[in-house]
């Protein structure tokens, strides 16, 4: 009796030692040993303002005298008259050549804009 009390105490001693003081099983252990933060992503992510020119083509300075030009060529050739979608002083222009108006000259003159957005970039 004494001999199976040692022994289901050595046994129970040995277990509890062995659950205790071992270390948890990981695969490819090896590689992750040199990177400790592996699992966090290293990615930043911050806003960032940027500017955009919006330019506008039917009030470019000299849109008057290209659509003046292009009107005048269109006649020339034959062509149907065909309205420009760019509108403005580009289509006043094409008009006049066109139908062989007197040069006018351009009337308004519309700065480009600069408009601030904002993107994000990591």
């Amino acid at each position: 009796m004494k001999n199976i009390m040692a022994l289901s105490l050595l046994t129970l001693a040995t277990i509890t030692g062995l659950l205790v003081n071992s270390d948890s099983a990981e695969a490819h252990g090896r590689y992750y040993r040199h990177y400790p933060y592996y699992r966090q992503s290293s990615y930043y992510c911050y806003p960032v303002t940027q500017w955009v020119v919006d330019e506008d083509p039917a009030y470019h300075p000299q849109a008057y005298a290209d659509g003046y030009r292009q009107g005048q060529a269109q006649a020339k050739r034959g062509n149907a008259y065909k309205p420009r979608t760019a509108g403005g002083e580009f289509s006043r222009g094409f008009d006049d050549g066109y139908y062989g108006r007197e040069f006018a000259g351009q009337k308004h003159i519309v700065p480009n804009v600069v408009k601030p957005y904002t993107t994000t970039q990591c």
